[in-house]
């Protein structure tokens, strides 16, 4: 438990020390068509990367709900959480067989069996612990990445792409680019 303490406030003291590169960029104007007619300026909103990077890093899903993406955050926070619970089952289990080994004399018939399940529990603690890392490394970048892309779909809504079925039953496409 001291390690999950320990773990919590680093990751909210790293939030809080990198808590300026949060601030959300409101509007982002393209420059080119700036420059030719101000009344055809285009504004986007856009999402910063190391914010979301960061949100990610304290607390699991943040960084994809700051993005917008809620069913990921859900699901990034359900993952997240399982491996967390599952480790520490697991470190709980391993302590006890840890406990009994000791309490064992050194001739007692299950002394080896205990230490065998220490070992075990000990390899399923280290996968769990290592799935959690993992799970949190995959989502920091992922949130990054969607911070990045996050006005890509309005810049992108020129061009369209459609398959749908004619008159003959057949699958026809439509791709078109507004100009």
């Amino acid at each position: 438990m001291r390690f999950l303490g320990i773990t919590i406030f680093i990751f909210m003291l790293i939030f809080f020390v990198f808590a300026r590169f949060s601030y959300t960029q409101e509007k982002k104007v393209l420059p080119e068509i700036a420059q030719t007619d101000s009344a055809k300026v285009k504004v986007f909103k856009s999402k910063s990367p190391m914010g979301a990077l960061l949100r990610s890093v304290a607390l699991p899903g943040w960084g994809q709900f700051y993005n917008k993406k809620y069913i990921k955050a859900g699901l990034v926070l359900g993952v997240e959480t399982t491996f967390l619970t599952l480790m520490i089952i697991e470190w709980e289990r391993m302590d006890d067989h840890k406990k009994f080994f000791d309490s064992m004399s050194q001739d007692h018939p299950d002394k080896s069996w205990e230490s065998e399940q220490y070992k075990f529990y000990q390899d399923r603690k280290n996968l769990f612990l290592w799935s959690t890392i993992a799970t949190i490394f995959v989502s920091m970048f992922d949130a990054y990445v969607d911070a990045h892309l996050y006005d890509f779909d309005k810049e992108m809504e020129r061009i369209g792409f459609e398959i749908y079925p004619d008159s003959e039953n057949k699958l026809s496409f439509r791709l078109s680019l507004k100009l």
